[in-house]
């Protein structure tokens, strides 16, 4: 690494998986597409972006949340854009990440304990909770659109069978 930050996942099966901020915009997010890629359901397709910037002869990343569904918060506070500090601890959706700046000079000095990932368990796997405070009212539109179009299909259905009947009626009749 040349003297770059870098992110490092603490969330389960990619526990300390790193990527090393290399470029002046990175995204983060589910999809394959991005250039940081969890794919883990809690995230969107395009969650965050990473902005480099210089600031005082030192380099400085700028997280801006993408309006993601279940948000990002940084060192447990709901943000929409912020610059990071080496140690901070990101959580995008229900992934925590650690920024990692240490060879850059400090932005300021923090009193939270550092992490130590060495004895934690990474072989369980959890279910991911939805977030999402709409995710139950999409459920009951999601059904109530699947129980009308059963309703519009058997009713089409119904008047199909009315419709031969009557074919067959008048062609008896006749």
């Amino acid at each position: 690494m040349a003297n770059n930050p870098k992110l490092t996942v603490l969330h389960e099966m990619m526990r300390g998986k790193s990527f090393e901020l290399d470029k002046d915009v990175m995204s983060i997010g589910r999809r394959e597409s991005m250039d940081i890629c969890i794919p883990e359901s809690s995230r969107s397709g395009h969650h965050a972006d990473l902005i480099r910037s210089e600031r005082d002869g030192r380099i400085v990343y700028t997280l801006r949340d993408n309006d993601s569904t279940n948000g990002t918060r940084i060192n447990d506070k709901q943000i929409t854009e912020q610059e990071l500090k080496d140690s901070d601890l990101i959580l995008f959706g229900m992934v925590e990440v650690l920024y990692e700046a240490k060879d850059l000079k400090p932005a300021a000095s923090r009193t939270s304990p550092t992490i130590d990932i060495s004895n934690l368990d990474s072989g369980v796997i959890r279910p991911t909770v939805n977030l999402n405070p709409l995710a139950g009212r999409e459920a009951v539109r999601n059904a109530n659109v699947r129980r009308a179009i059963i309703a519009v299909v058997a009713l089409l259905g119904l008047c199909a069978v009315i419709l031969a009947g009557l074919m067959l009626f008048n062609s008896f009749s006749a």
